[in-house]
């Protein structure tokens, strides 16, 4: 069983490369196009969980080389984060947000004019916490690649090298 791990790890270490070249690809989109087609709108969410899978196989088998919890946490941080799924907290909060506006129009019985009037006020809010929503999901995928780039390895290294020779003078 332990070479068919190996396997998996081999490949999928092959696969942050490409992972990172669609991560870029869709944060750009994100950044800089206003989707309306829903199809491709689908296809840029699957694309981004595909490439979340591989940053969290990869982020599997470095828990697993590591000498200890503390290393693992102490080293692979922004790894963990880059991977933590937002999206997720934020659509739970905004629902529990949905269901006590719900409740609580339910329970006042405001007039008509009044909820027009709410109503407008509300999808402005909301249209401002979509945003805040897509801005948390480009930061994410940001902290993705930054963490799977070989920049970060270059400078996270070089700057722990820095560390251990001003130590030992």
């Amino acid at each position: 069983m332990e070479e068919f791990w190996e396997k998996v790890e081999h490949y999928n270490s092959k696969l942050i490369t490409p992972a990172l070249i669609v991560l870029l690809v869709i944060i750009i989109l994100e950044l800089f196009v206003h989707i309306e087609n829903h199809t491709v709108e689908l296809i840029l969410k699957i694309a981004d969980a595909l490439v979340v899978t591989v940053f969290i196989i990869d982020l599997i088998f470095l828990a697993k080389k590591a000498k200890s919890m503390k290393f693992f946490f102490k080293n692979y941080w922004l790894d963990i984060l880059a991977v933590f799924p937002f999206v997720l907290v934020f659509n739970f909060v905004e629902s529990i947000y949905r269901a006590i506006v719900v409740t609580e129009r339910i329970v006042l019985g405001q007039a008509v004019l009044h909820e027009t009037v709410e109503v407008t006020k509300e999808a402005k809010a909301f249209s401002k916490s979509a945003k805040f929503a897509r801005t948390i999901r480009i930061i994410a995928r940001s902290f993705r690649f930054v963490t799977k780039s070989q920049l970060f390895t270059t400078v996270h290294h070089g700057r722990r090298k820095k560390h251990t020779k001003a130590s030992r003078t």
